[in-house]
This record gives C-alpha cells, sequence and structure tokens, in this order.
C-alpha cells in the first residue's frame, strides 16, 4: 500500500475538520428527510376541496388542533395560508372562492387566521359572506408583545430567523418538523401590517362572534377591544374545547334565522365608541415576574436592535406596561452589555487575524499604531457621535477593539453618550407614542444620508464656493480642473489598472508572477523595487559618465561627510541629495548653500547620496536589449522640460505661478517649494525656475524626442551595457549640454538607472491620450516578461525569486 500523502494525513488528523465534515453529512441527510416529508405531507392537502361548501374555515398554521373539533359531516371549506402578509393571503382567497363560485357562506378564522377573515368579511357583499367567526384572532397590535406594529414586525423576524436556523442547520431528522407551521405563521406576522385592522373593521357590516377557546394564550383584554372595535359582535368565553363547533353552530342558526345583530342595527353611540382609539389605560401593567420577564425581553431585544427598543419600551411605558425608570434602565443595562460585546468582538478579531495571513498583509503594526493614536485623540468625539448616527456603532465599536483602544475610555465615553441618548429616545417615544416609530424609521433610514450630505454640502461650500470668491480661489479650482481634464495628473492607480489585468495575462502565460525579476540580473529583483540607486552607479563602472557621488549614513555626521565630499571633488553649491532607495523623486533636494545643505541631511532618515550637480539638458532614455541579440534598441527618448516664469515687474512669484496655464496645475506644490520667495514681486525680465528635478509629479514637463534616436546612440548605450553585464531592460536617466550631443552619444552624463518598473516616460507627453499610455505600459511589460523568460532558458540555474522574497522588498 502506498504511503498516505501529507496533505491527507493532516486532514485526517484534524479533529475540527472531520466533525465539521461529519455535521455536515448529518445536516444533508437531515434536510433530505425534512423534503420529502415536507413533499408527503403537500401531497395529502392544501386546501380541503367541498361542492358548494356552507362554511369556509381559515386556519392558523399552528393552532391546526381546532380543526378536529369540527363535526365531519359539516359541508366546510378548509383554507391554508401562504407564507406572505395578511392582505396578499386575503386576495388570493377571495379569486379562489370566486374561481369555485362560493356564496352566501359563513366564514371562520382562527389565530392569525382570523385577521385574514376580517379582511375578506370587510368584503362580505362582493364576495358573499353572511357572518364572521373569530377563534383566538389576532388584530389588536397594542396588546401584543412590544405594543406596535413595526417592533412588533422586528421580533417576529428574529424569531423566525431563529427558528429557521435550527430547523436548517441542526440535524433532527424530521423530528422538528412542526417548526414549518410556526415559520409561515411568523412570516405571515412579520410581512403584515395590522395596524391596518382598525381600518378594516370599519367596514364589517356582518353579525360577528368572538370565541376564547379554554387553551388560548391571548389575553382577556384583547378579545374585549376586539369586541369594542366590531360594535355589533358577541363575546363566548369557552371552558371546553369541544363546545366550539355547538358555540359556532348555534351562532350561525342565529345569523340564518335573522336574529343575530349586524352594524346597521347597533345603536349609533356604540357605533361613535367603536370609533375611539385604543385607550393605554386598558394595558396590562407587568409586575412581579412578569416585570422581570419584560425587562429581560427588552434587554436582549437590544442586542437585535438598540434603537428600535428603546422606542418600543417607551411605547410600554407610554401605555403604563412597565414604569419609566425600570423600561430606561433595562434598555440601557442591554445597550452597555451589547456595545461591551461589540468592543470585545473587535478585540477578539484583531487578535486572531489582523496578525495573520492576509489581513497582516494590508495592515501593518504601523498603521494600528498610528490609528491607536487617532483615535486616542478623536475617540471621545467619535464614539458620542457614533451614537446618535444609525449604521454607525457596530463599525465604531468593533473597530475600537481591533485597534486597541483603551477599555476604560471606551467604556467611559460610550456610557456617556448612551446615557445621554436612551433616556431621550425612551422619552420622546413615551411623549409621540405609536407616531415615533414613523418618525424613527424616517429619521434611520436617512439620518446617516443626511449625514453625509451635510458633509457634502459643507465640503462643497469650503473647497468650492467659498474659495471662488478670490482671484486665488479660482485659479486653484482651475487647476483642480485641469488636472481632472489631463490624465497625466489622474492618480496611477488609474492608469495601471488596466495594466494590471494585463500583467495577470502575462503571469498565466509565463506560469510565473516573478519571472520578470530576472530581466535584469545584475539589478536585485530586476529592479521592481527597493533597489540601492549607488549600487547600481558602482556597477556600471563608468566614472567618466557617472556623476561623482558617494553614499552617506544618516546616523555618522552626515553635514561633515557632505561636506568632506564636495571639498574632495572640489565642488561648489549646488548639490544634489537623494535617497538610496527611492523613485519618482521622492526626497530629492538640491542644497544651493551650506544651510540648505544641513536641513537637508537631516530630514533623510535612511542611508542617501550626494551627488555631483551637472547642468544641461536632461533626458529620459529606455533601452531595451534581448539576451540573444547582441545589439539593443531604444524605444523611448523623453525630454524633460523644466518650467520657468519670467516676472514682469508687478506680479508676485505666487500670482505668476497662478497666472500660468502649466504651473496652475500643481500650484501647491510650488508654493511648498518656494515658500521663501512666493509673496515677492519678480522684476521685470528675470526668470523663476519653478523645478528644479526632472520629475513629472514634481512639475517637470515631459515630450516624446524619439526623433533624436540615431545609430550613434544605440552603440553608445550598446557599450555601456556591456561593461553592465546582466541589464537588459530600463530607463537612463542622463543630462547633455545639448540634443546634439545626445545624438552623438557624447558628454552624456548617467543620474541614475531604473530597471523593470521603470516607464518609457514620453507616454506622458500632453499630446498623448490616456489609452496610448496603457498601450505602452502594456507592451514594456511584455517585453521584460520575453527578456526574463529568455534570461532563465540560458541560464537554467538562475533561481526565481518568490512572490513573498519581492514584496518583502516592497513593503
Amino acid at each position: 500500500m502506498p504511503p498516505m500523502p501529507n496533505v491527507l494525513q493532516k486532514v485526517l488528523a484534524s479533529k475540527w475538520l472531520v466533525f465539521l465534515l461529519f455535521y455536515l453529512g448529518l445536516l444533508v441527510v437531515s434536510n433530505g428527510m425534512q423534503l420529502i416529508s415536507s413533499d408527503e405531507n403537500k401531497e395529502e392537502i392544501v386546501e380541503s376541496f367541498v361542492e358548494n361548501p356552507r362554511i369556509v374555515y381559515i386556519q392558523d398554521p399552528v393552532l391546526s388542533e381546532q380543526r378536529t373539533s369540527l363535526k365531519p359531516d359539516e359541508e366546510t371549506l378548509f383554507i391554508d395560508l401562504e407564507s406572505v402578509s395578511i392582505q396578499k393571503n386575503a386576495e388570493r382567497i377571495q379569486r379562489y372562492l370566486a374561481l369555485l363560485s362560493v356564496s352566501d357562506f359563513h366564514l371562520i378564522g382562527e389565530g392569525i387566521g382570523g385577521s385574514v377573515a376580517m379582511h375578506l368579511a370587510s368584503k362580505a357583499d362582493s364576495i358573499g359572506v353572511i357572518s364572521l367567526t373569530l377563534i383566538d384572532s389576532h388584530g389588536v397590535v397594542e396588546l401584543e408583545l412590544m405594543g406596535g406594529s413595526t417592533l412588533n414586525k422586528a421580533i417576529y423576524s428574529t424569531k423566525k430567523a431563529v427558528l429557521g436556523f435550527i430547523q436548517y442547520a441542526v440535524p433532527h431528522f424530521s423530528r422538528f418538523n412542526f417548526l414549518s407551521d410556526q415559520i409561515t405563521k411568523l412570516e405571515i406576522q412579520a410581512n403584515s401590517d395590522q395596524q391596518k385592522i382598525r381600518t378594516v373593521v370599519k367596514e364589517i357590516e356582518v353579525p360577528v362572534s368572538i370565541i376564547q377557546s379554554p387553551n388560548s394564550n391571548l389575553s382577556i383584554a384583547l378579545v374585549e377591544e376586539h369586541h369594542r372595535i366590531i360594535p355589533q359582535s358577541e363575546i363566548v368565553y369557552l371552558s371546553e374545547k369541544e363546545a366550539i363547533w355547538d358555540s359556532i353552530a348555534a351562532f350561525h342558526q342565529k345569523v340564518d334565522a335573522g336574529f343575530a345583530l349586524n352594524r346597521s342595527s347597533i345603536s349609533q353611540a356604540t357605533k361613535i365608541l367603536s370609533l375611539q382609539p385604543f385607550d393605554p389605560e386598558n394595558s396590562i401593567k407587568a409586575e412581579g415576574k412578569a416585570l422581570v420577564i419584560l425587562i429581560l425581553v427588552i434587554i436582549f431585544s437590544t442586542f437585535i436592535t438598540e434603537d428600535l427598543t428603546c422606542i418600543g419600551a417607551g411605547l410600554l411605558i407610554a401605555r403604563g406596561i412597565i414604569g419609566f425608570i425600570p423600561g430606561t434602565l433595562a434598555c440601557l443595562i442591554g445597550i452597555f452589555i451589547g456595545d461591551i460585546l461589540l468592543y470585545l468582538l473587535g478585540r477578539w478579531v484583531a487578535t486572531g487575524t489582523l496578525h495573520k495571513a492576509p489581513l497582516k498583509w494590508f495592515i501593518s503594526e504601523n498603521d494600528l499604531q498610528l490609528s491607536y493614536h487617532w483615535f486616542e485623540a478623536k475617540g471621545p468625539a467619535i464614539i458620542i457621535a457614533s451614537r446618535f448616527i444609525p449604521g454607525t456603532r457596530f463599525p465604531t465599536y468593533v473597530s475600537a477593539g481591533a485597534i486597541g483602544a483603551k477599555f476604560s475610555t471606551f467604556i467611559l465615553y460610550f456610557g456617556i453618550a448612551s446615557i445621554l441618548w436612551t433616556p431621550v429616545l425612551v422619552g420622546l417615544a413615551v411623549l409621540l407614542g405609536n407616531q415615533m416609530i414613523e418618525y424613527f424609521s424616517v429619521y434611520q433610514e436617512y439620518a446617516l444620508w443626511v449625514f453625509f450630505g451635510v458633509i457634502t454640502l459643507l465640503l462643497l461650500i469650503v473647497k468650492v464656493i467659498v474659495p471662488a470668491f478670490s482671484f486665488k480661489g479660482r485659479r486653484l479650482l482651475f487647476g483642480k480642473f485641469r488636472r481632472i481634464m489631463s490624465w497625466e495628473f489622474w492618480p496611477l492607480w488609474v492608469l495601471y489598472s488596466p495594466v494590471l489585468v494585463y500583467a495577470v495575462f502575462l503571469w498565466i502565460k509565463h506560469k510565473s508572477i516573478t519571472l520578470v525579476t530576472l530581466a535584469n540580473p545584475v539589478i536585485e529583483f530586476g529592479g521592481f523595487a527597493g533597489e540601492s540607486k549607488s549600487e547600481i552607479l558602482r556597477s556600471l563602472n563608468q566614472p567618466d559618465s557617472v556623476p561623482a557621488f558617494q553614499l552617506i549614513d544618516p546616523e555618522d555626521d552626515p553635514v561633515d561627510a557632505c561636506v568632506r565630499f564636495m571639498e574632495v571633488h572640489n565642488l561648489e553649491f549646488p548639490v544634489v541629495l537623494k535617497p538610496d532607495v527611492g523613485e519618482r523623486g521622492k526626497g530629492v533636494i538640491i542644497p544651493k548653500n551650506k544651510t540648505d545643505l544641513k536641513s537637508g541631511c537631516f530630514s533623510f532618515s535612511s542611508k542617501f547620496i550626494i551627488q555631483k550637480y551637472v547642468g544641461g539638458l536632461e533626458f529620459g532614455v529606455f533601452y531595451v536589449r534581448f539576451p540573444n541579440q547582441e545589439k539593443g534598441r531604444i524605444i523611448s527618448i523623453t525630454r524633460k522640460k523644466y518650467l520657468w516664469l519670467t516676472g514682469d515687474g508687478k506680479q508676485t512669484l505666487e500670482e505668476l505661478i497662478l497666472n500660468d496655464e502649466r504651473a496652475v496645475c500643481l500650484a501647491k506644490i510650488h508654493f511648498e517649494q518656494h515658500v521663501d520667495h512666493l509673496f515677492k514681486v519678480i522684476p521685470k525680465g528675470k526668470k523663476i525656475k519653478l523645478v528644479e528635478i526632472g520629475t513629472h509629479s514634481r512639475g517637470a514637463i515631459f515630450k516624446d524626442a524619439i526623433h533624436l534616436n540615431s545609430n550613434a546612440l544605440t552603440d553608445k548605450f550598446d557599450e555601456l551595457c556591456e561593461q553592465f553585464k546582466g541589464f537588459h531592460f530600463g530607463r537612463f536617466d542622463v543630462k547633455v549640454p545639448t540634443e546634439t550631443h545626445l545624438k552623438e552619444g557624447s558628454n552624456i552624463n548617467i543620474l541614475e538607472v531604473n530597471g523593470i518598473t521603470s516607464e518609457a516616460t514620453h507616454m506622458y507627453d500632453p499630446k498623448y491620450p490616456y489609452w496610448y499610455a496603457v498601450k505602452t505600459l502594456c507592451n514594456q511589460w511584455k517585453t521584460a516578461y520575453a527578456i526574463a523568460a529568455q534570461v532563465k532558458d540560458q541560464n537554467k540555474a538562475l533561481t526565481t525569486p518568490t512572490l513573498r522574497e519581492v514584496l518583502s522588498k516592497v513593503f
């Protein structure tokens, strides 16, 4: 027998996985049995068909035992309810009765079926109802559960979710099939607005009998309220279940004989009394055990919805069912416990996941520390504000736990917020009654949107409307508009998103993500990221073509090291300081005196380069050579133009920047770079160099200069790369005295060399559209992968780095 694979051994060794698979197997069998059982039950009866029925009986999905108490010889049509609203069930039954041509019948409704029967009875003339009997009927929403339709529906929905979980997520092998009927009833209740019953009963004209069976769980107050709002009704309290049919039969005989009261036969005073709103004094006050149970219900209800529970408690207080202090305290206790649990949930999630892959790839320890300090400073305001803005508490409290915010601080401020918010919300519910639910529903639905709307409006006022009243503001808005309309100023993710999609195709084609890093074996990871500029410049082995430079350690008196470097090479200011590891001109400084040099040196926290400053024209030359070719080729030449402004003797430098069509696009960057001279009037004819380095993000203008390409220039770079063994793909940033020198390949000064992630920067020429840049980058990556594949084929021993190794240099 062959040895068991390691993966299989691990699977079998995992007790939790074995248990999970076993549990899922039981669940599949259990649900299968439940499905078969439900199909069999459906085949028995959905609606029992009786020709020309004298009685139509609408059943409660749960109270089905009432059906057995009826005499079997009666011509009775039993109708089951579906999992839709009361109103839709009534419409469905009305269509069904019309299809059977049923008329002149007695209508009976039990439990929730009574609410459906009331809807049908309100249309008695059109469908032929001659009497209505309600057995343990629902319908008075003020005397059920929390005393309000919205709150009750929330509880029904929660109970339905819990029972549904038990039915389908717990293996029971058909033992809990009875839950289906309960879920059906809860779905009907959750989907229905029973407040409409009070309007419906006003239209009932036929005689009505209200029966309360001996095993009913409905209160007498509810039965009496039904009797009040249906003034022609009679109440029958039964002590024996078997007496139900006798009572129904007696009532039907009275109706048939014409002795039963209908709405038109009662006094006007009784009718007026039936139209009065519900009197809270008729509510049943919770005391003793009932009070304890109600408090526990309120506490646990806050775990589902805090604000609606507070409103529900207020409604219970308004009706006298519970006092203000116990009701409010119950809400506070529930909110306090629930919010602590949210905090602990965040702490548990952070402990278990934030320090593990994949979240640790996106959330560093530094991010957590920054968030922690930010929350320490802003947390109180955030916690208190979140209490008043629905939809923000869960993420706020969980986040507080996740970043490790101080528990004492969290407890203090969310406690203050809860003490401020809870009594106010409960009190408003007491004062406004049922209308509070409607008001809060609107508030809860739109509060977050209104909040964001207000913030947006404030930003619009601050960022657009107010600035538009000044010249500077209008010009800065114009600069923003230019940046939006010109893709060269767009964020990098906009440019690289389609390129990344193409890169995925290349990964699949070459069966490797990191193969491309082999394109330049002479540079660590091919120059993907994190490469040392000083090591590359040394590896070029071209002292005549590379301006003098030195690597400086900021911990070893960097100013003195820079001064000694300048003395050794007989250099004067300006010089160039730049990070040894960096990109896109970040951190590049050009000190023009010793004061600038000192401040520049102390701005670096890691090793940096000091380099001789070279004047002239700056270009980016992109060179490509396949390993199986002796000669390479230049695929891109970019002229990097510095931006100059000319003074007129009237305008300050700030005004010149704002009035220049190009400079205004990056006005704030130019303001920062020239803050010392910003408000000085520039003499007429004096030229000011806004941009010191050839970086697009710092304001340089890139122009396509491929017309300067020549055989001499290509030969020059072939010669340079011959000494730089293992370099096949990348951009040289160079300076030359004139364009002629570049074309001839002479007097070239190499400032730095960039590897596989460098760009053919001519694409940033304003004359090119966005999709040209995307196409250029896609072609670059295609070429880089092709070169890397050849390098690998020629050197089988060359090891492709892992993705983790490459990303470690990036992050």
